[in-house]
């Protein structure tokens, strides 16, 4: 099941505080398509999770020392409206909270209406059990035709001991269900995360606070909080850059357990490959020992996602280096490329032609690929032509980002 692809029909801005920072900021959305991209001080983030350096009480990007503090609640809008494609332009260091929820979000963003794209998006449908445990945190997912989270919350709490909340997750039940829960605390945790700078933003408005007696403001709901949890979810589901088809359970869930099963779900491929081997080998003319690209896990006209098994049999280790081996950056580069040609040739069917990659540019690599690694390969082509083809590569592991820049090939 493919659908179609959208962005917002017009810019359209937020402003307010950060929950955590208490800082004004600005948040302007912008009509694109390439993915979803933020930009601050003219840095680009692209929604990926190597780009992620926190997962505290908030999801942080990071990239070159430029950081997107508290992304969660906008994208968790973003993904039930069915937005991919969009530009995030941040001006500040953190999203505004608004009032603690992602009704503003939902509503405004519904509200300007959207601009459909000349490409689909595939669904990520879960094609098998999965389950992820950190210490007491858990999530179980199976197979479904719906999107359906169940959460629980549990807490050694006088009054807020236990919450659960199911819900299928759709336009109309997000917006009348989760969108309007806030983000919460415990009054006697206040001072100590204000002291280690979280919640300085926080008010009576935009956070429900939790006594051992009950709550210290009217609460959008009884059960508030869990729905809240729900909320982040979504948002963090991001990640996976497409929608989401199956059913989770969830206890005691955080961001960082949220984020974990994001990665284990792309990294396990169990949404399905698209594109096996053999389907590989019939869009580039690369064979062993020089095919770098073992398997596509998503593909969009001009989006492409794909992974590498680095097994230390591979020949080039035998002397890069015996004693401490790596992949060569070159390598790399050369299965971006490739992952590159593989999502040319699959729109642009070459008819025997060789794709060839002429130059490089911006190239950085920041960790190195040893043997077992998983190399995920993701290329964007951001301008094609008859002649040459430009592409925004990126190469990571489990470890974070490995290599980035652009690529530029032709057809011959």
């Amino acid at each position: 099941m493919n659908l179609k692809a959208k962005t917002i029909k017009q810019k359209l801005s937020f402003e307010g505080i950060g929950i955590h920072t208490g800082k004004f900021s600005k948040v302007i959305l912008e009509p694109y398509d390439g993915g979803i991209l933020f930009l601050k001080d003219g840095v680009e983030i692209p929604l990926n999770y190597g780009y992620i350096s926190e997962t505290k009480r908030r999801v942080v990007l990071k990239k070159d020392n430029v950081e997107i503090q508290t992304v969660e609640h906008l994208l968790s809008a973003l993904n039930v409206l069915g937005i991919y494609d969009i530009k995030i332009v941040l001006e500040g260091e953190e999203i505004p909270i608004l009032d603690g929820s992602s009704e503003i979000f939902f509503k405004e963003i519904k509200n300007v209406g959207f601009l459909e794209l000349n490409k689909k998006v595939e669904p990520f449908k879960l094609l098998e059990p999965i389950e992820i445990r950190i210490g007491d945190s858990y999530i179980y997912a199976k197979p479904s035709e719906k999107f359906i989270i169940n959460y629980a919350i549990i807490y050694e709490h006088e009054f807020l001991k236990s919450q659960f909340f199911r819900v299928e997750v759709n336009e109309v039940s997000y917006y009348e269900e989760i969108s309007k829960a806030r983000t919460y605390a415990f009054d006697e945790e206040i001072d100590n995360l204000i002291e280690n700078n979280f919640g300085r933003g926080g008010n009576l408005e935009n956070t429900l606070i939790i006594s051992r007696k009950g709550y210290l403001n009217q609460p959008k709901f009884l059960d508030e909080p869990v729905r809240h949890k729900i909320l982040d979810l979504i948002g963090d589901l991001m990640f996976l850059n497409r929608p989401f088809i199956g059913e989770i359970f969830c206890i005691k869930g955080s961001h960082k357990l949220h984020i974990e099963f994001v990665k284990k779900l792309v990294e396990e491929g169990i949404g399905g490959p698209i594109l096996e081997i053999d389907e590989i080998k019939n869009l580039v003319p690369h064979r062993y020992p020089f095919l770098l690209v073992d398997k596509v896990i998503h593909l969009e006209r001009n989006r492409i996602v794909a992974y590498k098994n680095v097994s230390i049999n591979e020949n080039f280790f035998n002397g890069h280096f015996p004693n401490y081996p790596i992949m060569p950056g070159v390598l790399i580069i050369e299965a971006l490329a490739q992952t590159g040609a593989i999502l040319y040739s699959k729109f642009n069917p070459i008819n025997g032609k060789i794709p060839l990659f002429v130059g490089v540019e911006d190239i950085k690599f920041k960790k190195p690929v040893f043997p077992g690694d998983r190399l995920y390969l993701e290329v964007k082509i951001i301008r094609g032509g008859s002649k040459f083809i430009k592409m925004l590569a990126k190469a990571w592991t489990e470890n974070g980002i490995c290599c980035e820049g652009n690529i530029i090939a032709t057809i011959k």
